[in-house]
């Protein structure tokens, strides 16, 4: 019975490694003008590469009248931030390999520094973990990629504009297609509720997964109730753009349906914070103290990720889901 165990154990282990995780079912494409894209030259500009991976969510929820106010910070052990770029590196690398053994030629960032809505905007640098954009997140840009964004505060974020300028981007760059990705991981989605008997409650979900838009949360906000804030993942090829003002020719993108689970990396549960005038619940009362976003947080709870399966899969992920983007742009731009 033991060695069947230890059998079927083994087996389980090598399906979560070679199954695929991001597949048609749970990854949706939407575009425009899709078959138009073959008429475009064999060049592509990789204007957004970027990779976001959580690691830390805080989050409050006071009570109807204030007495009472629980709060949950959770903390991701086991991935550094030196992994995280290493596998965006890696899939990065991929991607724009498969690009050039395809027959493309991927424009540098000099050729696209020349295109007109770049000469007032700020020149960034990938290979260096951020803190600083999204909270509870570090975010990563491939090392020796180089791109632009409108301008970056003093605190270190990189601003966007508010409209979408990617086609005209395209236009300005001779027409030729524009690709960007913006792909989230995360582990832990926290909810909150008040109850009339004075009480406030706190639920952590626990999952490791790419999700249809991160969710950044932060216990800090007004009102008792912190903060939320949310970064949508999506991989696209944009071409053509029409005039000033329009849309593009041709556009498809490929975004989650829902949650992709990533399998193996974290244990899946839930964690629970219960406050009442009379009462309080921590169902793991674990409360070291983490460096994040240049500032000490007391944590309350501790979810740690197997560092092998943190690399093995989160890359899988990563090149399983790019896949999706760049082989139906090959295939579209062949006709």
């Amino acid at each position: 019975m033991k060695k069947l165990i230890i059998v079927l154990s083994m087996l389980l282990a090598v399906s979560t490694s070679y199954s695929q995780l991001v597949t048609e079912k749970n990854l949706g494409s939407y575009g425009f003008g899709e078959k138009k894209i073959k008429k475009a030259p064999k060049r592509v500009y990789v204007n957004k590469f970027i990779v976001n991976y959580q690691v830390l969510s805080s989050g409050a929820q006071t009570s109807t009248t204030g007495k009472t106010r629980a709060e949950m910070a959770v903390a991701l052990e086991g991935a550094s931030p030196e992994i995280m770029q290493d596998i965006t590196d890696k899939s990065y690398n991929r991607m724009v390999e498969k690009l050039t053994s395809a027959g493309f030629e991927v424009v540098d960032v000099e050729e696209a520094a020349t295109a007109e809505m770049f000469s007032e905007w700020t020149r960034r640098s990938g290979g260096s973990p951020s803190m600083d954009q999204l909270m509870g997140f570090v975010s990563t840009a491939p090392t020796g990629f180089d791109y632009f964004v409108k301008r970056v505060t003093k605190k270190g974020k990189e601003k966007k504009t508010f409209f979408d300028t990617t086609p005209k981007l395209s236009k300005q760059l001779g027409d030729i297609p524009v690709l960007e990705a913006a792909i989230n991981f995360q582990f832990v989605v926290i909810e909150g509720n008040s109850f009339i008997n004075e009480a406030s409650k706190l639920k952590g979900t626990i999952n490791y997964e790419i999700p249809p838009s991160a969710i950044a949360q932060s216990a800090e906000g007004i009102l008792g109730g912190g903060t939320v804030k949310t970064s949508p993942t999506v991989a696209r090829v944009v071409w053509k753009g029409g005039a000033a003002g329009a849309g593009a020719l041709s556009m498809f993108s490929f975004t989650p349906k829902k949650s992709i689970d990533v399998p193996g990396v974290v244990e899946s549960k839930k964690l629970k914070e219960y406050v009442s005038p009379s009462y309080n619940y921590n169902n793991n009362p674990y409360s070291p103290i983490v460096f994040s976003t240049k500032k000490e947080l007391n944590v309350s709870h501790v979810v740690k990720a197997d560092t092998e399966a943190f690399k093995t899969q989160t890359e899988k992920a990563l090149n399983e889901y790019l896949d999706f983007l760049v082989d139906d742009f090959i295939a579209k731009s062949n006709g």
